[in-house]
């Protein structure tokens, strides 16, 4: 299989970069090379960095906390999501996706926090559509919209768990609220795992098939946090 590099050409040649260049124009976005200092640092510990990123927002800040999980959690799951978003160490990383995701950039938002949202389309489109607005609050609070597709490339599944990479190397720390074991969160904890960042799970509950992905992420060696908003801060913020 080619390189991602070559890819991302390959695709530049099919849509003609000047055109390229005027689709980002209009988006309001920007092309961040590898080079520029704007590039997220902690990309360059992956073994294959995106040579070339789309942005829309500020300058990402980095290191930060990714918070990950279901798109269908249970209320506790989204509680927690928003809680350690308003005070976990920042950037609140996350992306965009429904349930976990959105309640981490909601709760970021809410509390005046950056927020970043790595997305697994073009940042001509939104993946789920319902999150334009979201994705629009998210770049009026100072926070950043990134991704490493052409404008208008739409949602496939090998372009959201590349997403996941880039949440995972971006944060210093990756915290599972809660996921079923074939969740695409499981994807960010391995990514997070392979960079030999830290890596949390709120402890699963026996009855529920939603943590059942954190019972294998803690097998794994991710560290258990308790369900206790401010022990699991604690514990976040001292590790």
């Amino acid at each position: 299989m080619s390189d991602p590099f070559s890819l991302l050409v390959a695709r530049m040649r099919e849509a003609p970069a000047k055109r390229v260049m005027e689709r980002l124009v209009v988006l309001g976005a920007r092309l961040v090379a590898r080079c520029d200092d704007e590039y997220p640092l902690g990309l360059l510990d992956l073994s294959d960095p995106p040579s070339l990123l789309f942005m829309i927002g500020r300058a990402p800040a980095a290191g930060g906390t990714a918070i990950v999980g279901t798109r269908m959690p249970s209320e506790a799951g989204l509680r927690m999501a928003e809680n350690l978003a308003r005070r976990a160490p920042a950037p609140i990383v996350s992306g965009l996706a429904r349930g976990i995701d959105a309640a981490a950039h909601r709760g970021a938002l809410a509390a005046g926090v950056p927020t970043i949202a790595y997305i697994g389309t073009g940042l001509g489109l939104t993946y789920p559509p319902e999150h334009r607005t979201l994705q629009r609050s998210i770049v009026e609070a100072g926070g950043t919209v990134i991704s490493e597709r052409l404008p208008d490339e739409p949602v496939t599944q090998w372009a959201l768990v590349r997403r996941d990479r880039l949440q995972a190397a971006h944060a210093d720390r990756t915290v599972l609220i809660e996921t079923e074991t074939t969740g695409g969160a499981m994807h960010t904890l391995r990514f997070a795992a392979q960079l030999n960042r830290a890596r949390y799970a709120l402890e699963p509950r026996t009855d529920d098939s939603r943590t059942q992905g954190n019972s294998t992420a803690i097998a794994r060696g991710a560290l258990s946090l308790p369900w206790d908003a401010e022990e699991a801060l604690r514990r976040l913020t001292i590790g």
